[in-house]
């Protein structure tokens, strides 16, 4: 002890001054990157991580706006898989890294997500009713008038960011074959119901359990076998048409599970079969016959396919396109589909080809795909 007071006391003060101002030097080379290099590395940073990023030091800070003000930052954000359930954490997965996020928003325990968009969720309580948004990124949350206490929708969506003024919220049943449908727009306090019979009264429609979607004013819905049905909403009461789809009685008989999703102006059917082997198949619609063409590739295409939500991007990653991503897992890495190879395959690039491995996949089925996109809404929570 001593002899290391001594060596100290050797050193004069503009020595002692050099060594500090060194080591300020070294802290202050992180906070003098290139803004430049912090804008790259801040596109590849997760939603989670992005409040860590911002606490680094000022610079960083300048060079990551706050999250309200970036509605669509990182540019290179992926969708992400929401994980919820009763007996289940609250998690977020993202697929380009294999790796789940716990989250702690607690307006996600039991409660039932109806669909996402526009950055934000439409979720309900427990009893069916209670209606309400929440964006699972800034935990901002619109309340909305409660859905009548007689009526229970099968399927509910919405056109619009419900900051929007057009934003309608729409929801779907069927009633001894007829379509009713209940529609609330933004501000209105009370929902409108209205019942919808086909021309086709001999055919009957189940709705399927993915979500519709809208299209040019349109509403398209699927049944359990991929019939189509399309609703113009506040149109006249003839504006419910149901086509039906003449699919090999093969396929029919092996029909698991069926999605519609909108893709570059185009309304993509995603089958998946099942029997000795699970395969999936996809189809695009032909709007001037009003049937499914299958479809061997995607291209570029990324589809997300999930009860609630489904959705299209444009693959800007080498190796993402052509791709179908379920809520799928084989044990802890999450699953997609690849037109190319016709397999399933894992995100380690292992292939699910043994049939008792496809079998033994779990699927979320109460998952919701979503897209890091943060509502520019500050201050109290904004009225419906």
């Amino acid at each position: 002890m001593m002899s290391e007071a001594i060596l100290v006391s050797t050193l004069s003060s503009s020595e002692i001054h050099q060594e500090l101002r060194d080591e300020k030097k070294e802290d202050d080379s992180w906070s003098s990157l290139p803004e430049e290099l912090l804008s790259l590395m801040l596109s590849r940073v997760y939603f989670s991580d992005y409040p860590r990023f911002r606490a680094t030091c000022a610079s960083w800070q300048r060079a990551s706006p706050p999250l309200e003000l970036t509605p669509h930052y990182p540019k290179y954000q992926s969708p992400c898989l929401l994980l919820h359930g009763l007996r289940q954490a609250i998690e977020f997965f993202n697929p380009m890294y294999n790796i789940p996020y716990k989250t702690d928003i607690s307006e996600l325990s039991h409660i039932t997500v109806y669909s996402f968009n526009h950055g934000w969720l439409l979720m309900g309580s427990g009893d069916g009713h209670h209606t309400f948004f929440l964006d699972p990124f800034t935990k901002v949350k619109i309340e909305i008038p409660n859905i009548p206490s007689n009526i229970t929708f099968s399927k509910i969506c919405f056109t619009s960011s419900p900051t929007s003024l057009d934003c309608m919220v729409i929801g779907f049943t069927i009633i001894l074959g007829d379509l009713r449908v209940g529609i609330i727009k933004h501000g209105e306090e009370n929902w409108t119901i209205e019942d919808f019979r086909s021309s086709q009264f001999w055919l009957r429609f189940h709705l399927s359990d993915c979500n519709p979607i809208l299209h040019n004013g349109w509403y398209y819905c699927l049944d359990t076998a991929g019939n189509l049905g399309v609703l113009k909403p506040e149109s006249v009461r003839d504006s419910w048409h149901i086509y039906p789809q003449r699919l090999p009685w093969k396929l029919r008989d092996t029909l698991r599970q069926c999605f519609i999703v909108e893709s570059n102006k185009d309304i993509l059917l995603v089958f998946v079969y099942c029997g000795g082997d699970r395969c999936v198949c996809v189809y695009k619609l032909d709007f001037s016959k009003m049937v499914w063409e299958r479809i061997e590739d995607l291209g570029n295409r990324t589809l997300y396919i999930s009860n609630t939500t489904s959705f299209s991007t444009n693959s800007t990653i080498r190796g993402m396109g052509n791709k179908i991503f379920f809520p799928k897992f084989n044990g802890k890495d999450g699953v997609f589909y690849s037109l190319a190879s016709k397999r399933y395959h894992t995100y380690d690039d292992d292939a699910c080809e043994n049939p008792r491995e496809i079998k033994e996949l779990k699927e979320f089925v109460w998952a919701t795909w979503v897209l890091p996109q943060f509502a520019s809404v500050s201050g109290e929570d904004p009225k419906w």
